[in-house]
């Protein structure tokens, strides 16, 4: 595996060499502060499992654990959406009944 340091780019690189060293680099940098969450929130910095295949189950828990936790955000934000729709529902259904209620008298 060969480790990539950003360096200034050098006088013969092309347009589209300095853009994409640039584009890596910074696909780079995303991914980075992702594995530093795995590994302190996610107990990634510590392989709990033993054999050949240990690294990988733990690494493949970790991700599953990372999905799921996303998922569940979206998904308490999508309650508490629809919470506060059927609120707003039944206050305006409410408002209007008291409404003609009141307009007929």
């Amino acid at each position: 595996m060969k480790l990539s340091i950003p360096s200034t780019p050098r006088k013969k690189d092309t347009a589209y060499q300095k853009q994409t060293k640039r584009k890596k680099f910074r696909t780079r940098a995303a991914i980075e502060p992702i594995i530093g969450h795995l590994k302190t929130d996610f107990r990634l910095a510590k392989n709990y499992f033993m054999g050949e295949t240990g690294p990988q189950i733990n690494a493949l828990l970790a991700a599953t654990v990372w999905n799921m936790k996303k998922m569940m955000e979206l998904l308490k934000q999508k309650i508490i959406f629809l919470f506060y729709k059927i609120q707003i529902m039944l206050f305006s259904n409410l408002v209007f009944k008291n409404k003609l209620n009141s307009g007929f008298c």
